[in-house]
């Protein structure tokens, strides 16, 4: 009896130890995440590499999207003073409605790229803010399952606060883990995806526009329009050769609309390709990797933590049920006492009834 009491008592002074150590380790993690000094671990498992790659991608994404920018704007601009002028040749002649559906797709284009770029921006932008506030997280985390721990070992009987802290703990838990990996990871796998899918498309469609920028300028078409006219006398065989003039300015309008004409199907056609790459890229790819991973770890947690938030609401609610409804119902079930009457009563042995 003496040794297994004894036995007892070691076992329990090895457990009271072991929390002990467990919590001046918690301690010593809730100062380090403060001071920033367990990122660098976490850098060097790998995580260090993972956001520089991400940083990288991010900056020529947007480096990109600010050169098509640029591109699109000179078009932009080009047309939209093509659009609004006239061709003198003795009597005014607007071209406007010529490049007018041109026009249309290259503005669409200019703001799909603007979108883009900014959105890019807007996500380096919140991981280098995310970097900024990590380590505080971390540091809460370790704090509240320092107190959860604590009370759930030292103060059994506050079972209230220990389920509270507990529930605080988890969810910092997850939103730690979403700052250190799910978020990363997600702008990863957008990365590779976007290598894989959405880049040739972006860059063919980036190429494509440089490549008519010229021929969208106003000199150009004026050029186009007329390309051997001198400048203008006023002497009268000038006057004489307007009709020869109209007719001449007539047929290159109608081969300057027949090339817009053939022009705007490759725009349009490089409009939605980069709408698609930005809209993927942007927007798509990366809260898709980060909803899968976000629900991927959230299952993962909610298990460790043994289901922990159903178990406890279940329990909350057992508990409310038997406490407010259980007393009555037994009230309502409880059988009514019988008084005895002359014809209830039964005979008692040895005595007789007399009637």
């Amino acid at each position: 009896m003496n040794y297994e009491r004894k036995q007892r008592e070691h076992s329990m002074n090895g457990k009271y130890i072991q929390k002990v150590l467990i919590i001046i380790l918690l301690m010593g993690a809730v100062f380090l995440a403060a001071t920033e000094y367990l990122d660098k671990p976490i850098e060097k498992i790998g995580m260090g590499k993972i956001s520089s790659a991400n940083e990288e991608y991010l900056t020529n994404s947007f480096n990109k999207a600010v050169t098509g920018f640029l591109v699109l704007s000179g078009i932009k601009s080009g047309l939209a003073v093509i659009e609004g002028s006239e061709v003198g040749i003795g009597f005014n002649l607007e071209i406007g409605d010529i490049v007018q559906s041109v026009y249309d797709y290259v503005d669409i284009a200019w703001k799909t790229a603007l979108a883009g770029g900014t959105v890019i921006l807007l996500t380096r932008l919140l991981l280098q803010s995310v970097a900024l506030i990590d380590h505080w997280c971390l540091s809460m985390m370790f704090a509240a399952l320092f107190t959860f721990l604590i009370v759930s070992w030292f103060f059994p009987k506050y079972v209230k606060t220990s389920r509270l802290l507990k529930e605080a703990t988890f969810y910092l838990i997850v939103f730690s883990v979403a700052l250190y990996i799910v978020l990363p990871f997600s702008i990863t796998g957008a990365a590779f995806l976007s290598e894989k899918i959405t880049k040739p498309l972006i860059e063919e469609s980036h190429q494509s526009f440089e490549n008519i920028k010229e021929d969208f300028s106003l000199g150009s078409i004026t050029d186009s329009l007329f390309p051997d006219e001198q400048e203008k006398d006023a002497s009268w065989f000038s006057d004489l050769n307007m009709k020869a003039k109209y007719e001449k300015a007539k047929y290159r309008i109608e081969e300057l609309a027949q090339y817009f004409k053939e022009k705007s199907k490759n725009i349009a056609i490089w409009t939605i390709q980069l709408i698609a790459g930005y809209l993927f890229d942007a927007i798509i790819f990366p809260v898709a990797f980060f909803i899968i991973l976000f629900v991927i770890t959230k299952s993962i947690l909610v298990y460790l933590f043994e289901n922990r938030r159903y178990q406890s609401f279940k329990e909350d609610i057992e508990s409310m049920m038997k406490k407010y409804y259980g007393s009555s119902e037994k009230t309502a079930r409880k059988p009514y006492r019988q008084i005895p009457t002359r014809h209830t009563q039964k005979p008692i042995a040895g005595n007789k009834r007399i009637f």
